[in-house]
């Protein structure tokens, strides 16, 4: 297993406070809180056990797991999932920071990435000082790495999204343990979107490979993005080293108490999910009809289409007719990313891509 950067083995962190002083029945004079204030006057506790047990109870329904499922998993029998591997993070992009901010070290480490691939892995690497060696996904549909490149690059990590941003695809099954099989560097998988993906999570390889962190978000599928709320699966040893490089009093708690009633209700969220994958899957559909799409990424909580004129040029038309998308996503050009709308908005969408390549075939003078 990779450990922290020197910096952080050797830090005495002064707020790595694992209870209130309430909690065991004392008076708290010691966070220097102001007693006359109101309601939001106490600092938020440090560790979120009931916001962390009830995200791991959870998490076999949110991701689509039954009851039978999830013991006949083989980590149920050796391994838990609480307060030791999992770590809440202001939403995935907090987790990734601090990912880098405690294992890699400024100006001497370099970490890989699979383009087309999200991009805040490089923007991260940039500003912490990290080189950045692009390895790029491989397979027709973007679903395969290139693990021989990987596992001789030289990197101290890689950084991985799977289901895919900006590509909406997943991952081949086996591709992920043929990478940790080859390469002994700390492996970070985000998986933002892996409650839509219809696979189990890279969760239940961590109990057996040490060297691999799983970055999860509760602002797409759970439907929290307001309350910005992401989390870090990891071997207890990760973890720990992550608690030490983060700030104190890191989520606000009324968004923790948010976050807790809706996990509280985890069918009622996996509800939700269900009604939004099969609104994705009949939009996509409907866009590989579409005359003048290629081929579609729908795998994530977005659909994403090759185009066959300049991307630029289709999101234009579809915002004159009032629907913003995203052109070239991170990057990625010739492709557009749409989001999924309600039925109604998603029916406008596709007549607005039908009647313009409709046109255009006119054009061309086809039949």
């Amino acid at each position: 297993m990779r450990p922290p950067r020197r910096a952080i083995r050797s830090l005495r962190p002064s707020f790595l406070f694992e209870s209130r002083p309430e909690d065991e029945g004392l008076v708290n004079l010691r966070d220097n809180e102001n007693p006359f204030a109101g309601p939001h006057r106490h600092y938020p506790d440090n560790t979120h056990r009931t916001l962390v047990e009830l995200y791991a109870a959870a998490l076999d329904v949110l991701e689509g797991a039954g009851p039978r499922a999830a013991a006949e998993r083989p980590e149920r029998t050796r391994w838990r999932w609480g307060p030791e591997t999992i770590l809440p993070t202001r939403g995935a992009g907090d987790a990734l920071d601090l990912l880098f901010r405690t294992f890699f070290e400024p100006r001497a480490d370099t970490v890989a990435v699979t383009p087309p691939s999200f991009a805040l892995f490089d923007e991260l690497a940039a500003v912490h000082e990290i080189g950045c060696l692009a390895v790029p996904l491989t397979g027709t549909a973007h679903d395969r790495l290139d693990v021989a490149a990987l596992a001789s690059s030289g990197a101290a990590g890689i950084f991985l999204c799977d289901p895919g941003n900006p590509v909406g695809t997943s991952l081949r099954p086996g591709e992920l343990e043929r990478l940790l099989d080859a390469y002994d560097g700390l492996v970070v998988v985000d998986e933002a979107y892996v409650e839509y993906a219809g696979r189990p999570s890279h969760r239940h390889l961590v109990p057996g490979r040490p060297n691999l962190v799983v970055v999860r978000s509760m602002s797409k599928a759970l439907g929290l993005a307001a309350l910005r709320l992401g989390a870090v699966l990891a071997h207890p040893a990760i973890v720990t080293a992550l608690r030490r490089a983060r700030l104190p009093f890191t989520l606000p708690a009324p968004v923790v108490a948010e976050a807790e009633a809706a996990l509280a209700d985890p069918v009622g969220l996996r509800r939700a999910i269900d009604l939004f994958v099969a609104e994705r899957d009949r939009l996509a559909a409907g866009l590989r009809r579409c005359p003048g799409l290629g081929r579609v990424g729908s795998a994530a909580g977005f659909v994403t289409v090759r185009t066959e004129r300049p991307a630029s040029e289709v999101a234009a038309r579809l915002r004159a007719a009032g629907l913003a998308t995203l052109p070239d996503p991170m990057g990625w050009r010739g492709h557009l990313r749409v989001s999924v709308g309600s039925p109604a908005v998603n029916d406008r969408l596709l007549a607005v891509l039908t009647e313009a390549g409709r046109r255009t075939t006119e054009r061309r003078g086809l039949p």
